[in-house]
């Protein structure tokens, strides 16, 4: 394969804190990204989400290049289930509180095998025509927290408004903004819909309308992985989810980011997330872009 241009930056101005990576070798190419940590336990350092990618990158840069995808995910996701046995405390802790668990996606394309898999919500376009992958319960999510930001712009005043025009004080709105003020005055409204991202880790490997795939070290073994074929010739795009709105070069594609960060900083109209641009960060997320031709 014959890399174009490749592309990986942190959200935050440390950049050991990206929870993005990518890795190309002879056998494999591959972004992975790091889930954003729901934590309570506060377990890894510095994150949930960077320590998941060091360990799925290091897991790839060792793999066999004749691999299957099954054998593919078997290796990534027993390295996470491995790590799980250097903390301290009860071993079945990470399986009653998923949220807990270390969390990433990658998507791989296979040199020897002609195709990519798609282990989560990573992104792949073939000479461009882009697979879809975004989660039903993210775009629920995206579409509560749009939700839940727009309802506090509305009461911005501290005051509802009933039919009959008499304005009272609206404690349940004003209560549970001050309380997402507190955690994260620049968003409150994620804030606010925490809780739900938090059960959204009980439908982890899991089939039906909320069920999603992600690499926590208890994958299903036979949960269906998108397969992708590629042939000799194909131009490949494999990008994370930073880029929201994905197109066949770097450059389009950080015009559209660039787009939506001024005439949707929220992100809660013209492409409605879990997250924002939060102020003085270029990105509302960690974002990786490879280009090459196989």
């Amino acid at each position: 394969m014959r890399v174009i241009e490749r592309f990986c930056r942190g959200k935050k101005t440390d950049q050991s804190l990206n929870e993005d990576g990518l890795i190309v070798t002879d056998g494999f190419a591959a972004v992975v990204d790091g889930v954003t940590s729901k934590s309570v336990r506060r377990l890894w350092l510095p994150s949930g989400g960077v320590v998941a990618k060091d360990l799925l990158l290091a897991a790839i840069a060792g793999l066999p290049a004749d691999a299957t995808m099954r054998q593919v995910q078997s290796c990534l996701d027993g390295r996470l289930r491995a790590r799980y046995a250097t903390v301290d405390g009860d071993a079945m802790m990470f399986e009653r509180e998923p949220w807990e668990r270390l969390q990433a996606n990658a998507v791989v394309y296979s040199a020897a095998r002609h195709e990519a898999w798609l282990f989560g919500d990573c992104q792949i376009m073939v000479n461009g025509v882009q697979t879809p992958t975004v989660k039903h319960v993210d775009k629920l999510l995206g579409a509560l927290r749009s939700f839940a930001a727009q309802a506090l712009a509305v009461g911005g005043d501290g005051s509802d408004r009933t039919q009959d025009g008499d304005t009272t004080t609206s404690s349940a709105a004003s209560g549970v903004a001050g309380r997402a003020e507190a955690h994260d005055a620049d968003d409150p409204a994620r804030d606010m819909i925490l809780p739900f991202l938090r059960l959204q880790s009980r439908f982890a490997n899991r089939r039906g309308e909320y069920g999603y795939f992600v690499f926590d070290g208890f994958t299903d073994p036979t949960y269906p992985i998108r397969t992708v074929p590629i042939n000799p010739g194909d131009e490949v795009v494999l990008a994370s989810d930073g880029y929201p709105l994905l197109r066949p070069t770097l450059a389009e594609s950080e015009r559209e980011l660039d787009r939506l960060h001024r005439d949707d900083p929220q992100l809660i109209r013209d492409y409605r997330t879990t997250k924002g641009f939060a102020p003085g960060q270029e990105s509302f997320d960690d974002r990786t872009y490879l280009r090459f031709v196989v």
